[in-house]
């Protein structure tokens, strides 16, 4: 886990100092246990920092491959490069390190950009080519680890944080207004898009190839999955897959030569990987639960937590987080590091909870992302009930849509009647259309200008698109694909990297081995939701996670990470709950974005009644942040 950096330009030593010093300073947050830089005084500057988890003695960076043409930045891990390096050698390769980083090297010189989808891990990188005087940058198939770039003045710059960019001559600062509306209804900026006018993000699971005398980024996508071919296999068969692949996947994220730790609910996600750890792997992992437990108010999860370290004979250890006294107190330092809005509150014991962990261990497993994987939020049941009942309802819309002539004229996207625009795309077959349809409708109650609006739509019509070509036609896909891609990418991406990184530790999280996510969108919906008339989601997970622990714990109600720090509680109760809110709320209305609706949801809250808290709590954090990043730059729209 590093931070990378760099410049690329027709005349590198004209590149401003000021510049390079900026992008030094920002990314050294990520790794403190070693730094370096190089520049060929011509083209190129490459910077990074580290912080040591393989091959701690020789694994510095910028790394040269053993023939000297190419050199690389690199921040991330490869899990399987131990197998990756078995079969370079059988064909000739010769290595003089231990690093999984010469491997991303001479895998890169002996099969080219057809070695990327080959790499299982998380991954941003920069490779310079000597010979071609070109660069080669890439990022990892989930877009686990960041890369932003930006291009000013005929400068190519790339970096693990926006905050790179901040020293850069021509740089405004300009928030990109598009990208906060895309924040508030999805929960993350859409496509290459990020919270600036002139940065961007390159896409998970491509690369690009930049020439210094025309310094344009054309990603080209190296691996995707799809949603066509449900497996036809039986249930205990793909039991097995699933235990196959998971068991894999933890066994290379324990590859370390530092102490590792495991965040520890006791639940589905987090107690599977301590089984499997445990009496597959044979390895014993420090596990740690965090969340306000007291006589008075105890928390069910806590309780969990300790039972199951007891079955599993686990060396357990409980964080006290009083969110009473330290959640908002805690939000500025813990935010502080976010080069964007984060739309988790959770960041700031997070961060709690990887500081305490440091001093154990430097590698840390997570459950994160089996959720989204196999519908295991609350709720997430009724998404298969929607799916049995939408074949007979699609019938009777294409017969009142073919047989209205009024109703022949198509609503679009940008139509401004939601009912209808939902309705039609619907009898079309188009789950996700309708999906995009309702996101627009609640972009209209933001009252954006024409231009932006446009450019919104345009970029959630892109993303639909590349849903459907995905085979997304079912309610149960499109939770999975919005949630990997879009709704849950800060939660399972950014607070890992970022609060995780802000404590001097590394995050794996095994369900989000790419090889699980191609599983997980082929198994068939009744092994995701079992039961349609009950809530028993996640049912394939639980029925594995029952090999180890008792059925009322499998079966269990899903409760989470932190779940009795119960903040929702003191945003009606507590005073300075209530005036924080209201002032983040105040911020986001000065910078010229109408807040309507927000506060609509805000009051329903305060009043008890049904709200949408995902759009309260999203306009919260975008204020939040917008207060901190006032303080400490100049920012503005367009």
């Amino acid at each position: 886990m590093c931070g990378i950096a760099g410049c690329v330009s027709t005349e590198i030593t004209r590149v401003s100092p000021a510049a390079i010093d900026q992008m030094r300073t920002s990314i050294r947050y990520r790794g403190l246990d070693d730094s370096g830089e190089w520049t060929d005084k011509e083209n190129i500057v490459l910077l990074h920092t580290r912080l040591s988890i393989i091959d701690l003695n020789s694994g510095h960076q910028p790394m040269w491959d053993e023939g000297k043409r190419y050199v690389i930045v690199y921040n991330g891990e490869i899990y399987n490069y131990k197998e990756l390096r078995d079969n370079l050698e059988a064909k000739g390769s010769h290595f003089y390190t231990e690093s999984d980083t010469e491997v991303i090297l001479e895998g890169y010189k002996v099969f080219g950009e057809r070695v990327f989808k080959e790499l299982n891990g998380m991954f941003a990188f920069a490779i310079w080519d000597k010979i071609e005087k070109r660069l080669i940058v890439a990022r990892d198939h989930l877009g686990k680890k960041p890369l932003f770039w930006c291009e000013i003045n005929g400068n190519f710059y790339f970096a693990s944080t926006i905050e790179a960019f901040r020293g850069i001559p021509g740089w405004t600062d300009t928030l990109s207004k598009a990208s906060i509306y895309q924040f508030l209804l999805l929960g993350s900026s859409l496509g290459e898009n990020t919270i600036y006018e002139q940065a961007f993000s390159l896409p998970q699971a491509s690369f690009a190839v930049i020439d210094p005398r025309n310094p344009e980024l054309n990603p080209i996508e190296y691996w995707n999955f799809n949603f066509f071919n449900k497996s036809t296999r039986s249930f205990n068969e793909l039991m097995d897959e699933y235990e196959t692949i998971l068991t894999d996947a933890i066994k290379i994220r324990l590859r370390s030569d530092v102490p590792l730790a495991h965040t520890f609910s006791g639940g589905v996600d987090s107690g599977t990987i301590a089984s499997i750890a445990t009496k597959k792997l044979n390895t014993a992992l420090n596990c740690f639960t965090i969340d306000y437990h007291t006589p008075e108010d105890p928390s069910e999860e806590t309780l969990i937590a300790q039972r199951v370290a007891g079955i599993l004979n686990l060396n357990w250890e409980h964080i006290q987080f009083d969110y009473h006294r330290d959640l908002l107190k805690d939000l500025p330092n813990a935010y502080s590091f976010y080069d964007e809005p984060a739309s988790q509150l959770p960041l700031v014991y997070s961060q709690k909870l990887y500081e305490t962990i440091r001093p154990y261990a430097k590698v840390v497993l997570s459950g994160s992302g089996a959720d989204e994987l196999f519908t295991g939020y609350s709720g997430d049941e009724k998404l298969r009930q929607r799916d049995i009942l939408y074949g007979p309802a699609r019938l009777l819309l294409q017969s009142f849509f073919n047989g209205n002539s009024a109703q022949k004229q198509k609503n679009g996207l940008g139509s401004r009647n939601k009912f209808l625009s939902n309705l039609r795309h619907l009898s079309t077959g188009s789950i996700p259309k309708a999906f995009a349809a309702s996101a627009v409708e609640r972009l209209w109650g933001f009252e954006p200008d024409s231009v932006i609006s446009s450019e919104v739509i345009a970029s959630i019509e892109k993303m639909i698109k590349t849903a459907e070509i995905r085979g997304v036609s079912t309610f149960l896909d499109l939770s999975m694909y919005a949630a990997i891609f879009y709704n849950t990418r800060d939660a399972n991406y950014r607070l890992p990297d970022i609060s995780g990184l802000a404590a001097q530790v590394e995050v794996r999280s095994p369900f989000l081995d790419f090889r699980l996510v191609e599983f997980a969108a082929r198994l068939p919906h009744r092994f995701k939701i079992g039961n349609l008339l009950s809530s028993e989601n996640k049912y394939l997970p639980r029925k594995y996670y029952q090999r180890y622990v008792p059925k009322e714990i499998a079966w269990g109600r899903k409760r989470g990470m932190g779940a009795n720090l119960r903040w929702d509680r003191k945003i009606i109760e507590d005073a300075k709950y209530i005036e924080q809110f209201s002032l983040a709320y105040e911020t986001v209305q000065n910078f010229g974005i109408n807040i309507a609706a927000i506060k609509r949801e805000w009051e329903n809250v305060l009043a008890k009644r049904p709200s949408k808290t995902s759009l309260m709590m999203r306009g919260f954090m975008l204020g939040s942040w917008l207060q901190l990043t006032k303080e400490e730059n100049t920012v503005q729209f367009a």
